[in-house]
């Protein structure tokens, strides 16, 4: 498990406050995005002394702490490339005054009509994606017509120790806020139909389930965790689950006839959320948690789309301080 010292954690708020308003960009008065934003330091003090987190705020406040370090730092690490003006129109979101309910963290339920967190989670992928390819382009946040993947990047993949021609990829994002089977197949059908149209730009793409409102946030925050791996079983059962309901009695040629063209398993859920791990001691250390499973849809994996994703995830895992490397250097 990596941990990351509380003075790089506060180092990481002032960066991206700093980037923001270089961008002129800046949170309504009174919004969520300002109170997400303004109370990081209350927040990063919380984390510092976990044993005073007590009360119905101090969960909801320890999320937010670990969601806005996660996705400043994935922001931070793209600033210098050339892709970020690509970004740009999505982190000007937080601008918006329009939007009243929003949030920037990806490790916990929104509102119903919170729009922009399902916009931010393609800026999130998107930052991933600009350290496995280039090139990448983002989906119009405000003009999208639903008809073409949230992110297309270029990519040249090594399979077993061979480097695939350079292609164009696409993830076409779905945020899911029901258990229910049915209709988690229909946006994972949704998404294939965008990879699918003649009018998207990209070779072959990779469906994203993302879990954030259909995951028990208080079921695995309401306990200890004796390990690491303890929570990451416990968040990928219940992501496992959501992929054995959209396959529950699912005709097989039903899950066939979505990866007939571009479209490429495996099918991709992220869960992110924060659980609580016994360091032994009596205490309970708050703990963000970041999974993103490969669903085969009862078929074969394509090899590049599965390396493609386990780059993915890879870099949500280790991209944790802000920084975008070097040609020696990988970020971190």
């Amino acid at each position: 498990m990596t941990v990351i010292p509380f003075s790089n954690a506060n180092d990481i708020g002032d960066r991206f406050l700093a980037l923001m308003s270089k961008y002129n960009i800046h949170p309504p008065t009174g919004s969520s995005f300002e109170n997400e934003l303004l109370s990081l330091t209350e927040l990063i003090e919380l984390m510092k002394q976990p044993d005073r987190a007590n009360g119905p705020r101090a969960i909801p406040l320890l999320r937010a702490a670990a969601g806005v370090h996660d996705f400043a730092a994935k922001v931070l690490s793209v600033e210098p490339l050339p892709e970020f003006i690509n970004f740009l129109p999505h982190l000007r979101l937080i601008s918006e005054a329009s939007i009243a309910p929003a949030s920037l963290s990806q490790n916990t339920s929104s509102p119903f009509n919170d729009d922009t967190a399902r916009k931010m989670v393609e800026l999130y992928l998107g930052c991933l994606a600009a350290h496995v390819g280039t090139g990448v382009d983002l989906d119009s946040p405000t003009a999208a017509k639903g008809d073409n993947p949230d992110v297309i990047f270029t990519a040249s993949p090594v399979i077993s120790n061979s480097t695939i021609p350079e292609e164009k990829w696409a993830l076409a994002i779905k945020t899911i806020s029901s258990k229910q089977g049915q209709t988690i197949f229909e946006r994972i059908k949704e998404g294939a139909a965008q990879i699918d149209d003649p009018k998207c730009r990209a070779q072959k793409g990779m469906v994203v389930i993302n879990a954030k409102n259909a995951l028990d946030h208080d079921a695995l925050s309401g306990r200890t965790f004796v390990s690491l791996d303890d929570a990451k079983a416990e968040l990928s059962d219940q992501l496992d689950a959501l992929a054995a309901s959209a396959n529950y009695e699912r005709p097989q040629v039903e899950w066939d006839s979505l990866f007939l063209k571009r479209v490429k398993r495996p099918v991709l859920f992220l869960g992110q959320s924060l659980v609580f791990i016994s360091n032994g001691a009596g205490l309970r250390l708050p703990t963000s948690l970041k999974l993103l499973i490969a669903y085969a849809a009862n078929g074969p994996v394509d090899p590049t789309a599965y390396g493609l994703a386990g780059c993915l995830n890879h870099f949500m895992q280790t991209v944790l301080n802000g920084n975008p490397g070097s040609p020696n250097n990988p970020p971190n």
